[in-house]
Formats: structure tokens, C-alpha cells, sequence
């Protein structure tokens, strides 16, 4: 398909270099920015010329507004809409061929899915049961329960329910399939205190999801129990449990613990891990994980990923669990760039298991963050890359490149009005709203100190739409502080943030 590319002056020598590499031709129009080009000026421009025949297609910037329909009629071509974003502009040309571009919507949206759909693709690929059988004949590959794990997958993520056994069975289930939702491989169940028949229930509960189950405990009744209802992993033995429990034959995480201690050294840690992991083979275990054991900020953390890598160093076919939750827990940062960089860790030093939680607000989606920055890392790998560009990220509110388009000269040679502050407020007739958060946002209508009618949604903009059609309105100055009110609250949504109505 031979393409012709339109754009203004300002981008002219970007567009021209990216679209050289391709053997694209660009047209530039007399115009300082590509969005003030419009369908009447390209249709005048290229009508009676000749010159389009040339061409099976244009494209358009994305900024151009106005309908493409009228170009494609008057001038017997195809006309797309390419990217707002010029970044973006080279992953389209390259792609060009496959891409489904539109005349109606610019192409960046569809970019971005297309991109990520393609990461998900790839990593979706290695679950098809050809391929996992095909994975699990090579060396450090194993299953815990159905799931493959190990070198050539994908770090698995395990996410604690805390307290499980206090959980009702409508609770439990609830935050499991919470978990799943989120990016969870393997459900725990988190139960600290001697309690074997709370372990019992929760295990036959959470077996109606199909998907592996691991106990979270060091009680040695606890394990049995678990074992008894076929649990498909155990976290954690330390040597005690080790020589009191024998011949395991589950999937069992070991610690380099004795005596309920544990070493503070890198090098000491490392020593009893490897003691305990013989033990446990010498014991009858059939599969053993091992964990040197993450410490939080500020307590030996430092020296706790030493104890990782020199572990790792030492034993290169050891199955390696790491436990980012003991960080994101006791850290109040924002867990979204911990996360990443966790995984980021846990991937050089070749860990197969990703271990967290969300015990509370602070770590509200940590488990998405860490299963989505664990398929980073594998991409990352296995493309040999550094984690960017993969097609899935964890920005949340930076960007990549910032885009804003350019201001031209005829802006300022308008009437320029400073705002005021807003200080008065004229009462609706109409009434007026009070607004909530909680699973969506929800918005009660009042007509006096009567709520009439209460609308519901995840959007600002499809509340907003809805409460003009409804005609609930009369005052603009109205429909603007709730316009206002509506996005900051789809924010608190949309990033687990606090909400209360100015």
C-alpha cells in the first residue's frame, strides 16, 4: 500500500525522518501546526491535481478535526487518522500493514492496545498446554499444583488472604476471586495461629476455583491438615518443622531458620538455607522452594538481598520464592514503582515466585502491580531488553512522553482574560447533588431534603452525560462545580484514593 502522509511545518522535520526510514512520502501543508489542516483545505489542495492518484491512502494527524468521509468522496482515496502523539508515529508506519486504522478515531488508543495485546499474546502463549508440556521436560521447570513454574515461565505470583481462617465463606471467596481478578496465580491461605480445622474449611472452600492453593503457616497441625485436604504448596518449614514432618510430598517453601531464628549475615543465611534444603531432601520432601527471607526497609533489607544473590550464585537450579509484600507492607510509598523494581530484582537474581498481599489501603493493588511488573521482567528477558517498550507497563501518572499540543502565535493575539476566584454561589432550582464512592461512584439527586433519583457509574464523563439528559440542571455555573466534583471523584476511583465532596 503506497501512503501519502500529511502534516504541518512545526513537525515537519520529525515526520519526514521517521517516515524516510519506511519509504513514506509526507506532504507538508502551510501551516504551522498539523491540527488546524482541516478535510476542506486537503480536499482543495489535492481535487483535479492528479498528484493523489499516486496514492492508495492518506493519513492524517490525528489532531485534524472534521470528517474524513468528505476527503475519501471527494477524492476517491482512503484518508486515516494517524497518531496525536508523534512518538507513536514510527510504531505505526512500521506496523502499518496490520494495523486497523480508522477515519472516525485517531490511531493512538488502538496503538497502545495493540501493543499490549500483543505482550498478553506472548505471554499467554507459553500457558497453552503444548507448550507447558513442552517446558515442564526441560531442566527447572515443575508444577505446584496444575500450574507450570520455574525458568521458562513467568515469575507466578502468590497473594495472602491474611486471617483466612476469620474469614466467612461469602468473605473468602470474595477476596480470592479478587486475587484472580487482579493477576494471582496461586491463592494463600494465611493462618497463623493453631487452627487445623479452620484450615480444613478453607481449603475446601477455595477449591471450587480451581486454580493451585497454598497454605501460609508454622504450625505443624496446620501443614498436616492442609496436606490432608490437598494443598498444592507450603509456606514455610524451618528446620524444626522439617525434622518433625517428614516425606512431604507437596511443594514446600524452606526457610533458613533453626531455632525460630534467623541469620542475620548473607553468608550465614545462605548456610542454613542450604543445610535445611538438604534436610528437607534427606527427609522424603519431593519438592523444595527455597527463600532466604526478604527483610523489611530499614531492618537488613540490604543484607537480605545479598543473602538472594549470593544464594542464587551458588545454587543456579534452586527454585527461589521472593517476598515482596514484607516490603510494600512497611513502606509508605506508593507501592506501584516498589513493586516494579522488586520484580525487577527477583528477576536478575532468577526467583520463579512473586509472594505479597493487600493487609490494608497502602497496599491496595499490589498484587496487579507485582503480576503485571513480573511479565515485564519475563518479556524484558526473554526479548533480552531492558523492561520498557514491552507493550505493558506500571505508569500510572507519568507518562512516557508528554504530549501537548503546541501553542500557535494567533492564541495570543486574542483577547487574553485573567480568571477570576470563584466566590459566590448561586443556588440550582433544579436542586442539587450529593456525591459517593465505594465499588463506583454514586450520585443522589435532591429535590429539597428528598433524594429523587440516584445515578451510578465508573466515568465522569458518562454521569455527566447522563444528568444533562435527565435535565437536572439549570444553572451552569452548577453543571461545572459538579463537573469538577464528578472527575476528582472518578480519580479517588480509579487510584484507591480518599473522597469527600468540596
Amino acid at each position: 500500500m503506497k501512503v501519502l502522509l500529511i502534516t504541518g511545518k512545526l513537525a515537519e522535520d520529525r515526520v519526514r525522518t521517521i517516515a524516510g526510514k519506511y519509504g513514506i512520502d509526507v506532504y507538508t501543508f502551510n501551516v504551522s501546526v498539523a491540527s488546524f489542516i482541516t478535510p476542506e483545505k486537503i480536499i482543495r489542495k489535492f481535487k483535479g491535481t492528479g498528484f493523489i492518484k499516486n496514492y492508495d491512502a492518506l493519513i492524517v494527524p490525528g489532531t485534524i478535526g472534521g470528517n474524513l468521509n468528505t476527503v475519501e468522496r471527494e477524492l476517491e482515496i482512503k484518508a486515516f487518522r494517524g497518531t496525536k502523539d508523534l512518538s507513536l508515529l514510527e510504531f505505526l508506519l512500521k506496523h502499518l500493514e496490520n494495523l486497523p486504522l480508522s477515519s472516525e478515531e485517531s490511531a493512538d488508543d488502538m496503538l497502545r492496545d495493540y501493543v499490549k495485546e500483543a505482550a498478553m499474546e506472548e505471554i499467554k502463549n507459553i500457558e497453552m498446554p503444548e507448550v507447558k508440556e513442552r517446558l515442564l521436560k526441560k531442566k527447572g521447570n515443575f508444577l505446584i499444583g496444575t500450574l507450570g513454574a520455574g525458568k521458562d515461565f513467568p515469575m507466578r505470583v502468590v497473594a495472602e488472604v491474611v486471617d483466612a481462617g476469620k474469614l466467612k465463606r461469602k468473605e473468602l471467596l470474595e477476596r480470592a476471586e479478587y486475587y484472580l481478578k487482579s493477576g494471582a496465580d496461586i491463592i494463600d491461605i494465611g493462618i497463623r495461629e493453631r487452627n487445623p480445622e479452620a484450615v480444613e474449611k478453607a481449603v475446601s472452600v477455595l477449591k471450587e476455583l480451581d486454580v493451585p492453593l497454598s497454605i501460609d503457616t508454622m504450625e505443624a497441625d496446620n501443614i498436616e491438615a492442609a496436606i490432608d485436604a490437598d494443598i498444592d504448596l507450603i509456606l514455610s518449614f524451618s528446620r524444626e518443622l522439617i525434622e518433625e514432618l517428614q516425606g512431604v510430598k507437596v511443594a514446600s517453601v524452606i526457610l533458613p531458620m533453626v531455632s525460630g531464628k534467623l541469620p542475620e549475615s548473607a553468608e550465614m543465611r545462605v548456610e542454613f538455607l542450604e543445610q535445611n534444603l538438604t534436610l528437607a531432601r534427606d527427609s522424603g520432601f519431593s519438592r523444595v522452594i527455597a527463600d532466604p527471607v526478604l527483610n523489611h526497609p530499614n531492618f537488613n533489607l540490604v543484607e537480605a538481598l545479598a543473602a538472594y544473590r549470593l544464594f542464587a550464585r551458588k545454587n543456579p537450579d534452586e527454585a527461589i520464592l521472593f517476598g515482596a509484600g514484607n516490603v510494600t507492607e512497611l513502606l509508605d510509598a506508593d507501592s506501584t514503582g516498589v513493586n516494579a523494581l522488586l520484580a525487577s530484582i527477583a528477576g536478575e537474581i532468577g526467583a520463579e515466585i512473586l509472594f505479597t498481599t493487600e493487609a490494608s489501603d497502602k497496599t491496595l493493588g499490589c498484587i496487579r502491580e507485582l503480576s503485571l511488573a513480573g511479565k515485564m521482567m519475563f518479556l524484558a528477558k526473554k526479548r533480552k531488553s531492558a523492561p520498557k517498550d514491552i507493550g505493558i507497563d506500571l505508569l500510572v501518572l507519568k507518562e512516557k512522553r508528554i504530549f501537548r499540543e503546541p501553542l500557535d502565535s494567533t492564541v495570543f493575539n486574542a483577547i487574553l482574560v485573567e480568571a477570576e476566584k470563584s466566590s459566590s454561589y448561586i443556588e440550582d432550582r433544579k436542586g442539587y447533588f450529593k456525591i459517593f464512592v465505594k465499588n463506583m461512584i454514586y450520585v443522589a439527586h435532591f429535590r429539597g431534603d428528598e433524594i429523587d433519583i440516584v445515578i451510578t457509574g465508573e466515568k465522569a464523563g458518562d454521569i455527566s452525560h447522563t444528568i444533562c439528559k435527565l435535565g437536572l440542571i439549570s444553572e451552569p455555573s452548577h453543571g461545572l462545580y459538579l463537573g469538577r466534583e464528578l472527575q476528582k471523584a472518578e480519580f479517588a476511583l480509579r487510584y484507591n484514593r480518599s473522597y469527600l465532596q468540596d
